[in-house]
């Protein structure tokens, strides 16, 4: 383990570029940031695997209960195309530390860095057969995979759409389901504004905004709300969208043709529904180079005055696109940000502890983020509520999915029980 997350580290520079070319991520973003994401993932857990101990509870003097934490078996690890080798090496590092052996598949549309993470295992020492690659369709490939009856979990992150799918198709097997995203950020009167505008534009703009903890539903209290709408606007217009393997690059191309007019189609959507384009829009640049021009590129949109009840505002875009909506207190604020099918993420901006305290309670969000980005501790459970899926992975979190838990019970004496079919039994 600790061996292939070296070797990983030796060829970020490989890595990375084979990453943006795939995916079309910022070169800054993958060489920096997301491969060495990926190297820290096996070095986390060889470390974690090694802490693994079971419980033991003493029942009285003569009984002794204790766990044993056994691999599951066989594992189905599915990956998105929006990160693709990130989230493989978080889903294949818990797997493999803990005894399993795993099939990995990849989106069809972002396949490279799987097939050279397969590679770097072999040469790391891992044994034939225990990191399986397998390439192909999700409707076919992934299909066949999930249900197969060899698999006994199944760890996806992706749509939800398709997560519910599997749950429903591929029989009983342990589960963990990344789904879909609309997470909120309420940004109060009192908060760090300098900080939350920072913090307000990665979360929608980095990684393309094709991230499922993107902070698409920005809700700004109405007192500051002209004033931080006109502000991100103007820093969202001046983001530079171009070719993502130059380094000062901060907004690549989307996946594929098909992606860019599914998010274009809901900038279009959103200014149909009575929202007010500030920055971006649904065309694609015209002021690109020569060999850009036919890239999936959109500028960072920014949808202001937006409500609450619009399919802008409700549905997962997945995309470059902020919807920004106004709200009067901290009632109204908690209503909103809850008012969705999804439960992923969520980041509250405040200097009042109590509200803090509150809100973190009272939001329905697997993961809740208070005067920061989404900073990621590998210790702690990663996932979401509602439609954003079900089970947590993470650190000791991880066992849920890729151990099984066992429970033995000895006897140490003679504790008495009934004896049944003897003649005293009535005694």
């Amino acid at each position: 383990m600790r061996r292939l997350g070296d070797l990983i580290d030796q060829h970020v520079p490989e890595i990375a570029a084979m990453e943006t070319a795939d995916t079309g991520l910022p070169i800054h973003q993958t060489k920096n940031v997301l491969i060495p994401r990926a190297s820290h993932n096996f070095e986390f857990f060889a470390e974690v695997c090694q802490q693994m101990n079971g419980k033991t509870y003493p029942v009285d003097d003569k009984m002794l209960n204790y766990t044993l934490v056994q691999p599951v078996g066989v594992c189905a690890l599915v990956s998105p195309w929006n990160v693709p080798f990130m989230t493989a090496t978080w889903k294949v590092a818990p797997c493999l530390a803990l005894g399993n052996t795993a099939v990995l598949k990849m989106s069809e549309l972002s396949p490279l860095t799987a097939d050279r993470l397969g590679e770097l295992a072999l040469e790391a020492g891992i044994p034939a057969g225990v990191l399986n690659v397998v390439q192909g369709y999700g409707a076919t490939a992934g299909d066949a995979l999930v249900r197969h009856h060899d698999v006994r979990a199944v760890s996806f992150t992706g749509g939800t759409a398709t997560g519910r799918n599997i749950m429903k198709n591929a029989g009983l097997k342990k589960y963990s389901m990344e789904l879909g995203g609309k997470s909120p950020v309420l940004i109060f009167e009192d908060a760090d504004i300098e900080r939350a505008l920072d913090a307000a534009l990665f979360t929608i703009f980095s990684i393309n905004g094709e991230r499922c903890t993107a902070g698409s539903r920005i809700f700004i209290q109405q007192s500051i709300y002209p004033e931080f709408v006109k502000r991100f606007a103007e820093r969202a217009n001046r983001l530079r969208v171009g070719d993502p393997t130059d380094p000062n690059t901060q907004v690549g191309a989307l996946i594929s043709q098909q992606h860019w007019e599914k998010v274009s189609g809901y900038i279009r959507l959103g200014i149909e529904e009575g929202a007010t384009l500030l920055a971006g829009g649904a065309e694609k640049p015209t002021d690109l180079p020569a060999h850009l021009k036919g890239g999936n590129f959109l500028r960072p949109t920014v949808l202001a005055d937006v409500d609450n009840r619009m399919r802008v505002a409700q549905e997962e875009i997945f995309g470059p696109v902020a919807c920004l909506l106004p709200f009067k207190d901290e009632a109204e604020g908690l209503r909103l940000a809850n008012d969705v099918e999804y439960g992923l993420a969520s980041y509250i901006w405040t200097q009042d502890v109590s509200k803090v305290l509150r809100l973190a309670r009272g939001i329905e969000a697997g993961m809740v983020f208070v005067n920061t980005q989404n900073v990621r501790d590998l210790r702690q459970p990663f996932g979401g509520v509602k439609a954003s899926g079900t089970g947590r992975e993470g650190g000791e979190y991880s066992f849920e999915v890729f151990a099984e838990m066992k429970n033995v019970c000895i006897s140490m004496g003679d504790h008495p029980y009934p004896k049944m079919g003897s003649l005293i039994w009535a005694s």
